[in-house]
């Protein structure tokens, strides 16, 4: 191989060692009104999504399963229609709604957790999830508690009575050996609702690929010209 070509392929690795890496993003809609676009929706019917789709409209390799089944007769329709502040990053179609759960029978029926497992993850990354979730037109505590399980695990809480702002983060979590991730979701320590009325509107989940993956396909290149 040419001197100038091992220069160039050496300064290709090295471009691939010190450019940042661009996040991807995937978006997820609980609730029955359907976000358009590069959304995931996840209705009160919805048991799994297959290929989960980026925001940037590129599928994802990524399925969702709903393990753990919210409320399973209606989604909640009055979330906010203009979310702001950490919230602006959902569109007002994900945020009007939602998916809830309750510790106390509510026409019959309780549904005290929900929850879904992603797989197809990569356990080399490590994956970083937003959630946001509002009921407008109530002012006692409806805080749920959200977990994210995956080789460790973080949790953090939201009251979503009258919420158009907050949101609940939990970052830095790593898949398991074979690549999966649990979102939990229960009534929060705080909740103070008569029916223990908990929610989940919006989720984005984020990462950032390797930077050696880059490096990878340049290092098989040189290999390949080496070879010619």
């Amino acid at each position: 191989m040419c001197r100038t070509t091992t220069t160039l392929l050496a300064s290709l690795v090295l471009l691939a060692l010190t450019l940042p890496a661009s996040a991807t993003v995937v978006y997820y809609d609980f609730g029955d009104d359907l976000s358009a676009g590069n959304y995931n929706n996840i209705t009160h019917t919805t048991t799994n999504i297959a290929n989960c789709v980026a925001s940037d409209g590129a599928l994802t390799g990524i399925a969702l399963e709903v393990h753990d089944a919210f409320y399973p007769t209606s989604a909640n329709p009055n979330g906010t229609t203009a979310p702001t502040g950490d919230a602006a990053i959902f569109n007002s179609q994900s945020t009007r709604d939602s998916l809830y759960g309750n510790t106390a029978p509510w026409y019959d029926t309780v549904a005290p957790t929900g929850g879904v497992r992603l797989s197809g993850l990569n356990p080399a990354l490590t994956y970083d999830f937003t959630v946001f979730a509002s009921r407008t037109g109530s002012s006692d505590n409806r805080e749920a508690q959200y977990v994210v399980t995956g080789l460790n695990s973080g949790v953090d809480y939201l009251n979503a009575s009258s919420n158009v702002s907050e949101i609940a983060f939990i970052g830095g979590i790593m898949p398991t050996a074979a690549g999966e991730i649990t979102l939990d979701v229960s009534k929060g320590p705080n909740n103070d609702n008569s029916y223990g009325f908990f929610y989940i509107g919006a989720v984005q989940m984020s990462f950032v690929p390797e930077p050696a993956s880059l490096v990878l396909l340049v290092l098989g290149g040189m290999v390949a010209l080496r070879r010619r």
